[in-house]
């Protein structure tokens, strides 16, 4: 009787993880893929100013890592309102080197390969194809207004003219 009893129990603890486990429903088979929110910002972004691109950035995920450059002028000047007025010819490309999303949108950090120097900006998806960018703390001249955020447009990887 006693090895009964001790092999009924070996019976049930054997079984009670195989019963606690939960099978897929075909529900659970076909439903999509989560989608990495990170996704929403890949792809090639442009700016532009006077009909010309003036700002590229274009970024790329992969496993939850955000990898891109962003190509925009080395000088951008503002009028009264915080729009911009002109843009140089020199520009400069820098390597994003951390992306973060938070809940004003993704937070790119971007590393100049010339200066080391890196800088911040903030992308906010405003519809499907289309964002908005500023610069994060970005000094200004006293008395000068506060930069407008500069929209952005995604288009094709192969649409992508060099900047001006």
């Amino acid at each position: 009787m006693r090895r009964l009893l001790s092999f009924a129990m070996f019976v049930i603890v054997l079984s009670v993880p195989v019963l606690s486990q939960t099978s897929m429903t075909p529900a659970m088979q076909n439903a999509p893929a989560r989608k990495s929110p990170l996704a929403e910002y890949a792809g090639a972004w442009i700016g532009t100013f006077q009909g010309h691109t003036w700002m590229n950035i274009r970024l790329t995920v992969q496993a939850n890592q955000v990898s891109g450059t962003l190509q925009r002028p080395n000088e951008v000047q503002f009028n009264d309102m915080g729009e911009i007025k002109s843009v140089g010819d020199e520009q400069s490309t820098a390597a994003v080197e951390n992306a973060v999303l938070n809940g004003d949108g993704l937070l790119l950090t971007v590393k100049d390969p010339g200066t080391q120097k890196t800088s911040q900006y903030m992308m906010r998806l405003t519809s499907g194809n289309l964002a908005e960018v500023k610069m994060v703390a970005m000094s200004m001249p006293p008395g000068m207004p506060k930069p407008k955020p500069w929209k952005l447009s995604r288009v094709g990887p192969s649409a992508v003219a060099p900047v001006r």
